[in-house]
């Protein structure tokens, strides 16, 4: 199927360091764009192909070739900035909003009480649903952004941490400690932060699993296309690599349905990183000032899942 645009991920199926259950055997590529020529907007789509058929519709995704083609084209998340939150005091401390996309039958209920219809056809709906609302605020010492789900099972809320000293972001996924480390400029690799007596047994691991651990398991990867915001640009920000397994995810499925619950929530934690990238360049470039796409991205595959 698809190739990676960039290196392997590690934590394969054969990694000896790598938990049984995060030995993953394929990874899904998702694509990250402005969202309607938008600043502090953005659209998530589960695959680059899913991406590549959006692009080719002319950028609409409310059309009945969506419900034909089984949602491909529309796309999985989409990320909105509604503003400073006043009763904290500060302009630094936000509130977003990410809205999921669903596809289900006519004759079933809306997924939320606030759901809107995006496409209907004779048997199908696809619907654009409140999903998670992040709270970002500022502290002494850290920066931190929570996670609120609207989920029918009452998931609990995440939060992902940012400490003064660093430029990591922490945060706990299941029953793995992971943070999001700094491979390039703006790259980042989601590290699974293995027990310290785990950590200290793997070659090259620093004795402290709260240092950079060279052979730690990566979950995903947030790849930078190096773009600032432009109503003119074709804006593809970001892509996504995340690794799942066998049992949760269909290999032949490249539209909205069937993701896995982690694949999800690590997709809303690129939304917040693709947001905090983007307002980072607007305020650098100053009156006068344009920010150059020194390094295009290339090698986006037309499928949207590569193989270990």
């Amino acid at each position: 199927m698809g190739n990676s645009p960039s290196k392997p991920l590690r934590g394969i199926k054969n990694d000896p360091n790598a938990p049984p259950s995060l030995r993953f055997t394929r990874k899904r590529q998702m694509v990250i764009p402005v969202a309607y020529g938008k600043r502090k907007e953005y659209l998530c789509f589960p695959t680059a192909h899913s991406y590549e058929l959006f692009k080719a519709r002319g950028k609409k995704f409310s059309t009945p070739e969506n419900m034909q083609d089984e949602d491909l084209g529309v796309p999985l998340f989409e990320f909105k900035n509604l503003g400073p939150l006043e009763r904290f005091g500060s302009s630094e401390n936000e509130r977003y909003l990410i809205s999921k996309f669903v596809c289900q039958s006519i004759s079933q209920p809306p997924p939320y009480f606030e759901s809107i219809v995006v496409c209907q056809s004779e048997t199908h709906i696809i619907y654009k649903s409140p999903f998670c609302t992040v709270i970002k605020a500022f502290k002494t010492s850290r920066c931190s952004y929570d996670f609120i789900f609207y989920t029918p099972n009452e998931m609990p809320p995440l939060r992902l941490v940012q400490h003064c000293s660093s430029v990591g972001l922490d945060t706990r996924l299941g029953d793995w400690d992971v943070s999001w480390r700094r491979t390039g400029k703006e790259d980042y690799e989601l590290l699974v932060l293995l027990p310290p007596e785990e950590s200290a047994t793997i070659p090259g691991n620093h004795p402290n699993h709260n240092l950079f651990e060279p052979n730690a398991p990566v979950w995903a990867q947030y790849i930078d296309a190096e773009e600032s915001f432009s109503h003119s640009m074709s804006g593809k920000f970001a892509v996504l690599n995340i690794g799942e397994t066998d049992l949760e995810s269909d290999s032949t499925a490249y539209g909205i349905a069937s993701i896995p619950w982690f694949s999800l929530v690590i997709a809303c934690m690129a939304l917040v990183q693709c947001h905090r990238i983007q307002e980072y360049r607007h305020r650098s470039r100053g009156p006068g000032r344009r920010y150059y796409n020194a390094t295009p991205l290339m090698g986006i595959t037309n499928a949207g899942y590569g193989y270990y």
